[in-house]
């Protein structure tokens, strides 16, 4: 029989000339797949971020002024022009009223009544928001830039407001002093600052101890008080807003990945190639890990206090696990724990318990912030009220009107 002819083989350079086009193939393929995904993923990005702004720009656009006849227009407008102009004092001046509210040695009174003198329309400004009809934020994306008011500035008008009223209540006009120190927490808590309101609510602790407003006086500040409390901001609120200034950032950058996107420990390219060199589903898939914890978090405002604490505990490990480096920088960036909010929410509370008290003999039964309810002591014609405080645990009305972080009750004395 005849010998079968030889197989001819293939030269190599044709086998890898096929297999180098299989390869380009499947990765034209995966990157086409990566690419569609991507941008379908970046499209629900967007659409999520521009419903929440619209959200965010609905939220308060009406309310009740503190007194008197509501005024046409938007608070923010005045909070606006009194920010800006915070801008235009030395740092000396601007610390001023701190240091001069804390007792710091060196601190100047004369220095804090010049800076009121040529600054008034700031305090005029807060004076002029608190009556206004709207505190809608003005939100709006723009050539590329969200054009979001500033905060800055807060934790100087606030204390210069503080030291007015002081010098109001010493020249003899409580009633005026106590309007103001309202108009500065409406203040502080629209500009989401609630910081800001400790010294104020330290100063009216001051006149009520003092007994130096009348009774119609208390009357007006018990409702005032109640107004401030049935508006006082969220923390999820705070936190839905810092999200969406961190969509803004993505927006902004677009197709680009910064060291301030991912942290200053992390390699943006080292982190880029779980998402196939794609910045937009790095992104995206992030903004959405995040709108989600700052939903739980909304949610939980308004839960006890061991709950929310441990839920946010909860949330910062799943956000610090997380494979996506800008969902690592979440836990410090957009949430944050909601104990101020509930100290000053304390506080408030307490002074809403003292002004009906001193008013109509009325005791209020009020939810405690850290607790169940708000505590009583009654001791002849003195009157003890506390909040247990960030431990939870009652310490039988030990402790003070500040929070010193030292476990105590957060409390209040009043004499009738």
């Amino acid at each position: 029989m005849p010998e079968a002819p030889p197989k001819r083989r293939r030269p190599l350079w044709r086998i890898l000339g096929i297999l180098t086009a299989i390869l380009l193939l499947a990765w034209g393929g995966s990157t086409l797949i990566v690419h569609f995904v991507a941008e379908a993923r970046w499209a629900a990005m967007k659409a999520d971020w521009q419903a929440l702004m619209e959200e965010t720009r609905k939220r308060g656009q009406s309310r009740p002024p503190l007194r008197g006849t509501p005024t046409e227009g938007n608070a923010w407008d005045d909070y606006i022009k009194a920010l800006s102009e915070v801008r235009s004092l030395y740092d000396l001046e601007s610390q001023a009223a701190p240091r001069y509210l804390k007792g710091i040695p060196g601190s100047n009174r004369a220095l804090v009544e010049r800076v009121l003198t040529r600054h008034s329309s700031m305090i005029d400004a807060v004076r002029r928001a608190s009556c206004r009809c709207r505190v809608n934020l003005d939100l709006e994306w723009k050539e590329g830039a969200l054009n979001l008011p500033s905060r800055f500035g807060s934790a100087t008008i606030a204390p210069l407001a503080v030291c007015l009223s002081r010098f109001l209540a010493e020249a003899g006009k409580a009633g005026e002093a106590t309007e103001l120190l309202i108009d500065t927490c409406r203040f502080a808590a629209d500009i989401d600052h609630v910081e800001d309101m400790a010294p104020a609510f330290e100063e009216l602790r001051e006149l009520l101890a003092a007994g130096r407003l009348s009774r119609d006086q208390m009357s007006n500040l018990d409702r005032e008080l109640e107004l401030l409390d049935r508006e006082f901001p969220r923390r999820g609120d705070r936190a839905a807003l810092e999200l969406i200034a961190l969509g803004a950032q993505f927006l902004r950058s677009g197709h680009s990945i910064t060291v301030q996107l991912v942290g200053l420990h992390a390699d943006p390219e080292d982190s880029l190639w779980r998402y196939g060199y794609s910045a937009h589903l790095m992104k995206a898939e992030a903004f959405d890990a995040i709108r989600r914890a700052v939903m739980t978090l909304r949610d939980a405002d308004e839960r006890p206090w061991t709950e929310s604490r441990s839920l946010l505990k909860q949330l910062t490990a799943e956000l610090t696990a997380s494979r996506n480096p800008i969902v690592q920088t979440a836990p410090e960036e957009v949430l944050g724990s909601d104990l101020l909010h509930r100290v000053h929410r304390s506080q408030l509370r307490l002074l809403r318990v003292a002004a009906r008290h001193k008013a109509t003999g009325e005791l209020l039964d009020l939810d405690d912030p850290f607790g169940a309810k708000l505590l009583t002591r009654r001791t002849g014609d003195s009157l003890t009220v506390w909040s247990v405080g960030p431990d939870g645990e009652d310490q039988g009305g030990i402790g003070s009107f500040l929070y010193d972080r030292e476990e105590r009750d957060i409390l209040i004395d009043v004499h009738r």
